[in-house]
């Protein structure tokens, strides 16, 4: 059984050679490119954890709308939790026509502006729920409208994870400090996105899932080890 080894993320540094964003006019990754248009419909949010060797673990949730608040018992919790002092529905955050933006049903503030009913959000703004929980909101990369949710105060869910991607339409891990999760050491790009339904990988690099080569593009199931030279990582849908 390949053993998963969690270290911190190097998504902030950059590093010699490497640019922060992809130049204008640069050809798309393949691997992106027949994805763009491709954005997961409004249905209920469908819920990963993903562990990456060498990088770390990231909570994945696939769909539209998300709601923020904290744990309950009661099966109308929302769809992102967290271990805090905070309403089981705090505030909800979407994206519709190209734009994210967030409502309050508690006390909210982004990037120090009080919510009073909905508000855009911009890439590096800091979404605080109830003056103590701090989030960090940004989404790395011109290739995916998907955001990234960082934890700027000791508040996080029950699984240990380093950070939060809300996707909405496909997932970016790769080398470049652009992608949604920085794996330094990746000798290329891996797009997971959300396909009837199911949650799929594509990269040009050769793949194995669970010991067997796959073709491009492929579904992962529950508890799939995906690997190549020079990465690994294990999915598994949380239900």
């Amino acid at each position: 059984m390949p053993q998963f080894i969690k270290h911190s993320n190097l998504r902030t540094r950059s590093r010699v050679g490497v640019p922060s964003a992809w130049a204008p006019g640069r050809i798309l990754p393949a691997a992106v490119a027949t994805l763009r248009d491709l954005v997961v419909s409004n249905s209920p949010v469908k819920s990963y954890i993903m562990w990456i060797d060498g990088v770390g673990a990231w909570q994945l949730y696939a769909g539209s709308s998300f709601s923020i608040g904290a744990p309950t018992f009661e099966s109308s919790s929302a769809d992102v939790t967290l271990l805090a002092n905070i309403s089981r529905r705090h505030a909800t955050l979407h994206y519709e026509s190209d734009h994210w933006r967030v409502t309050a049903d508690h006390l909210t503030t982004v990037s120090g502006r009080t919510v009073d009913s909905a508000v855009g959000l911009r890439s590096g703004d800091q979404l605080c729920l109830a003056d103590r929980v701090k989030l960090g909101f940004r989404v790395p990369s011109k290739l995916s409208s998907s955001a990234v949710i960082d934890f700027e105060s000791n508040h996080r869910p029950a699984h240990t994870v380093d950070g939060i991607i809300l996707m909405v339409d496909h997932c970016l891990l790769g080398p470049r400090c652009d992608q949604h999760i920085c794996c330094p050491d990746w000798p290329d790009i891996v797009v997971l996105y959300v396909q009837h339904g199911s949650l799929y990988c594509r990269s040009s690099l050769p793949l194995n899932v669970d010991g067997k080569l796959v073709s491009a593009s492929f579904p992962l199931k529950h508890g799939a080890v995906v690997d190549g030279e020079g990465l690994r990582f294990r999915i598994e849908e949380i239900r």
